[in-house]
Order: structure tokens, then C-alpha cells, then sequence
């Protein structure tokens, strides 16, 4: 609920400011001129950031003692964990198996996720004794963001059991 109300005051400040800029260009241009107008708009929005290629998902690959061809011979599983779901946004973790060893892991970030960035730290999945079971661990940062600045970070760990399932 929390995320919701903080993309929500997200938008309406970036509207605002938006509406500002224009009215107070238009002030200006009445006064100075047209190409000064331009300026103060350009410098008075130029704070606003957009999103980096760093916050995109990052796919961690384990290490397996198999070669490439060995492990295509074998069954693929898979499994999906909602970590955190929350009124707006959830977070998920998606890992493959190829009925040994752990292949890969990701951990997405859906819903309306407006001022607010994740980045995963670190993906531990490790297989238990029970077939088709694993233990999961993960931990990201959480950036609360006004405005293209960082207000807030927060450190979230994640833990628990999960189940492959045969993909067909």
C-alpha cells in the first residue's frame, strides 16, 4: 500500500512540477524572452532522472560441473516463488533447474512500480533431500525515490522452501 501512495505522490509532484514550470516559463517569456523561457524550463526539469540500465534484472548463473550438452539431455524444471506481493507491486523469484543442479535464478519486480527501484544483491538456492525441493535465499536494496532523488534505502532478505516443476 505503502509503494502505491509513494508512485502516486510520485506522479502528482512530477505533474505539479510540470504545471510550475510551464506557468512560470510563460511568466518569463512575457518578461525576458522566449529563448530564456526555454532555459529556465529545461533547467528547472533536468533533476528529473529516468531509470539507468542498472536496474534492470540481473540473471545469476550457477556454476555447474556438467558440460552444456550432458545437461540438455535431461529434464527441465521450474519454479516460481513470490517472495513479496503487495497491493501494487510484486516481487518473484524464478529459478531453473535441470533435474540435478540449480541452471539459474532471477528475481522480477511487476505491478506499478513508479518511485521506487530494486536490485538484487545475491541469489543462494540450494537442493534439499526431498526430490524436486530447494532452500532459497536472496537479498536486494529497495531505493525510494522522489523525484529522481533517493529518499530512503532499504535492505530486504528473503528465505524459504520452493518446488521445481517439470516444464514440458
Amino acid at each position: 500500500m505503502i509503494q502505491l501512495i509513494w508512485g502516486i505522490l510520485n506522479v502528482g509532484l512530477f505533474i505539479g512540477l510540470f504545471v510550475f514550470s510551464a506557468k512560470k516559463a510563460a511568466e518569463i517569456r512575457k518578461k525576458v524572452g522566449l529563448s530564456v523561457a526555454i532555459l529556465f524550463s529545461f533547467f528547472a526539469l533536468s533533476f528529473v532522472t529516468r531509470p539507468t540500465n542498472e536496474q534492470e534484472d540481473k540473471k545469476f548463473e550457477f556454476e555447474n560441473r556438467e558440460t552444456n550438452t550432458q545437461s540438455l539431455n535431461r529434464n527441465t524444471y521450474f519454479s516460481k516463488i513470490i517472495l513479496e506481493d503487495d497491493l501494487s507491486t510484486k516481487i518473484e523469484l524464478d529459478a531453473i533447474c535441470d533435474g540435478e543442479n540449480v541452471r539459474s535464478a532471477l528475481i522480477q519486480r511487476s505491478g506499478f512500480i513508479s518511485g521506487t527501484t530494486w536490485h538484487t544483491e545475491y541469489i543462494n538456492i540450494n537442493k534439499t533431500e526431498k526430490k524436486n525441493t530447494f532452500e532459497y535465499q536472496a537479498g536486494g536494496t529497495r531505493k525510494w525515490i522522489l523525484l529522481g532523488i533517493e529518499i530512503y534505502s532499504e535492505y530486504k532478505d528473503f528465505s524459504g522452501m520452493g518446488e521445481f516443476k517439470r516444464t514440458f
